[in-house]
């Protein structure tokens, strides 16, 4: 079935592409979650027509995306982990935790544009990803300090 993709599906395509996918992925997932319409004729009329007139707004988004990541690159942030005496974590340190200590920065993102492949349990200096749109990646640094109990 051809569809157009309404918004970014990994493993399928960007934002705005048309592109073949299997009837029942699309009916099943992507359909009842807004993410891709049906690739009608008059579908494909009516999406030429917005995406002229939505060319400027995405140009502006784009934009800001690249402000954001700007301010990310720049941004350090420092952290604390509560240990025991035996150097034993309690806790960790979650993509939410993450994105509570951005806003502090003044920086909004949503939890799931931090790439975090596992929660931070230790002590340490980490580079954090925070992917914010198509090839826009981000880097900060987060240095977690060792709180004694």
């Amino acid at each position: 079935m051809k569809i157009i993709l309404l918004k970014s599906v990994e493993g399928v395509g960007k934002a705005f592409d048309i592109v073949t996918v299997k009837d029942g992925y699309a009916r099943n997932y992507l359909f009842p979650r807004n993410m891709a319409i049906a690739a009608t004729k008059a579908n494909i009329r009516g999406f030429e027509k917005s995406k002229k007139r939505f060319s400027k707004k995405i140009e502006q988004i784009r934009k800001m995306s690249m402000g954001l990541t700007e301010q990310i690159n720049i941004t350090s942030i420092k952290t604390t982990i509560k240990t025991g005496i035996d150097g034993k974590s309690f806790g960790s340190i979650t993509s939410h935790d993450l994105v509570e200590l951005l806003k502090t920065e003044g920086i909004e993102i949503d939890k799931k544009n931090i790439v975090l492949e596992e929660p931070i349990k230790h002590p340490g200096v980490y580079d954090i990803k925070v992917h914010l749109g198509e090839k826009l990646d981000a880097v900060f640094k987060l240095a977690v300090l060792e709180e004694g109990t």
